[in-house]
């Protein structure tokens, strides 16, 4: 058994390693054309959550998890052939984004497909979709670690498949719980992601 134990410390020693190489988006990255940039406000995915939530996703969902996101191109095709890139963003995803972010209207999913810089906003905006419409799911003062255990079942089962109670299956939820040992929160709240509180009637 402490062998076992031993082994699996020195897995996740190693994996830490690896990904606490990747640095943050540098500016180059996260510039993106404009207009797009000076019209996007995230009110639930803001940058601080958007920084944890894309490393989870990308562990998840990544055919390299041990490395930055910025090292899938998003032309990547999953083995599905549904999700491209690191985070698996789909086409009707994105035309779920294009309906509630109208700046992406202007921008087509082969544009997405050949700029990093937008497929990383569009993602970004998938999130924030996705905890405006999970605001019934979210406890108050809810930890980034809480908001990205619901968070990536949404992402994994759609929006409709997760209010419907479809299960996410158990190696998911393993790799999960395993980005959280790598990756503390240090408990810190999420901001702007509980709504605000509605006026008395």
């Amino acid at each position: 058994m402490f062998k076992r134990q031993r082994v699996i410390s020195i897995v996740l020693l190693s994996a830490l390693t690896i990904i606490l190489k990747a640095e943050p988006l540098s500016a180059g990255y996260l510039f993106a054309p404009e207009p797009l940039l000076s019209k996007l406000q995230f009110q639930y995915a803001d940058a601080q959550l958007w920084g944890y939530l894309r490393l989870g996703l990308a562990y998840l969902e990544s055919p390299k998890p041990s490395s930055p996101p910025e090292a899938i191109p998003p032309t990547y095709i999953h083995p599905d052939s549904r999700g491209f890139g690191t985070y698996g963003l789909s086409p009707e995803a994105y035309e779920d984004v294009q309906k509630l972010y109208h700046s992406f209207k202007d921008y087509n999913w082969q544009d997405i497909l050949y700029s990093p810089q937008l497929y990383e906003l569009a993602n970004q905006a998938f999130a924030d979709l996705l905890l405006k419409n999970l605001q019934d799911y979210i406890p108050k003062g809810a930890t980034q670690e809480q908001i990205f255990d619901i968070i990536h079942r949404a992402w994994n089962l759609g929006l409709t498949g997760f209010k419907n109670g479809r299960e996410t299956v158990a190696s998911r939820i393993r790799r999960a719980e395993e980005f959280k040992l790598l990756f503390p929160s240090y408990r810190l709240l999420a901001k702007k992601v509980i709504a605000p509180d509605k006026k008395s009637e």
